[in-house]
């Protein structure tokens, strides 16, 4: 039985606000027929009814019932409409009727949904209310004219908790606005990180490749041929890369979770396609590898993928070392060092770029920490500090 309450406010929150109005109406309008009910309302004026409850009565109970049904999309119309009848009812001099209670919705839906003209809504009804009061007294209301002043508080508290009401949810609109932006600057955000992993080591590679083959002997053509094989190759996994991408940041993709694997077999490819375009790499790995997975698996390879792009970009032909540290327990350590000279000898790799910014992004969010650093002979190191999880040691 309890549950009973809690299912009808759930199926009523299901509804649009256009039909939960006119249910509202409906419900308003059967309660003020109903016996042992209908009769507790509202009555300004008189002590005892003037005249009976005729068919003149019933026309005005619905006529304050019924507009309830646009409160929410025409609130000012609506009180306009409610108002109007319930003063006339009043100056007949009918019984009290429960359909006054619509008055009180009206005033609160006004207060909540009216969006304009709101200051010159308030101040009419309250010029209408005075007109009725007068209209009152001169009909022959037993009641002064400042006796009726005294039922004012109660139309203007119920305007009031509108208004109240009204900044509550003009307030919770603004928050989820904020919030939708700051995802939506997240998401853009993360997409170009994406784009920037993808891209750019795969057209550095290929620029890479291009350039050096136009320094081959022309009659050279296997070292030719291998040139171009490799442009293609990075291209096409370009291109695979892009889908996949494309193919996670679509509608319904159920992303599957990556097996877990030693780091260095998280970027053994990398390192050989940077080989073939005449960048030399070695790979050191220390202490007991660890199998990584996850978001960490996937630092570990944009940390990685980032040093020797940057060091294709800044040191092309410098020794790059990949060191691999699994010498502290559940933490992994990826450092990659490229040696100075040549073409490090003029402006330092900025850590403020997009592809050290969104690294540092991507680490701190798989717990880790990444550092860079200048070295005295113009080599450039990149280190990130990754915990792993237990169940992925």
């Amino acid at each position: 039985m309890t549950s009973l309450p809690r299912h009808l406010v759930d199926r009523g929150r299901a509804l649009s606000p256009g039909t939960r109005d006119v249910l509202l109406a409906m419900v308003v309008a059967a309660l003020s027929f109903t016996r042992g009910i209908a009769d507790k309302g509202t009555s300004l004026g008189w002590t005892e009814p003037v005249r009976p409850f005729d068919l003149i009565a019933v026309l005005l109970v619905l006529a304050q019932c019924l507009p309830l049904a646009i409160r929410t999309r025409a609130p000012g119309p609506c009180l306009a409409l409610v108002s109007a009848a319930f003063f006339v009812y009043q100056c007949f001099g009918y019984g009290p009727s429960l359909s006054s209670i619509a008055l009180y919705l009206a005033l609160y839906s006004a207060g909540t949904h009216q969006a304009h003209h709101r200051r010159a809504t308030e101040v009419a009804w309250l010029v209408g209310y005075l007109v009725l009061a007068v209209c009152l007294v001169s009909l022959g209301s037993p009641f002064p004219f400042s006796e009726h002043l005294d039922f004012l508080p109660l139309p203007i508290g119920c305007w009031l908790m509108g208004t109240w009401s009204r900044t509550r949810l003009l307030d919770q609109e603004r928050r989820q606005r904020r919030e939708l932006e700051a995802a939506m600057r997240e998401e853009r955000d993360h997409i170009a990180r994406e784009l920037h992993d993808v891209v750019t080591h795969h057209v550095t590679a290929m620029v890479m490749q291009a350039d050096a083959t136009r320094y081959v002997p022309g009659d050279d053509r296997p070292k030719i041929e291998a040139g171009m094989s490799t442009i293609g190759t990075t291209g096409r996994r370009a291109l695979a890369d892009l889908r996949d991408l494309l193919g996670v940041l679509s509608p319904g993709h159920d992303a599957e979770v990556a097996p877990r694997k030693p780091a260095t077999g998280l970027f053994g490819d990398l390192v050989e396609r940077v080989r073939q375009v005449g960048q030399p790499v070695e790979v050191v790995e220390d202490g007991v590898p660890h199998a990584v997975d996850g978001i960490t698996g996937l630092a570990v390879h944009r940390v990685v993928q980032e040093g020797l792009t940057n060091a294709l970009k800044h040191a092309p032909g410098r020794r790059t070392v990949v060191r691999v540290s699994h010498t502290v327990p559940a933490e992994v350590t990826v450092e990659v060092t490229t040696d100075g000279g040549g073409d490090l000898t003029g402006e330092p790799i900025a850590a403020s770029g997009r592809g050290l910014a969104g690294l540092h992004r991507r680490v701190s969010l798989a717990g880790g920490e990444l550092t860079t650093e200048r070295r005295d002979d113009g080599g450039f190191v990149l280190r990130a500090r990754l915990p792993i999880r237990p169940e992925a040691g």
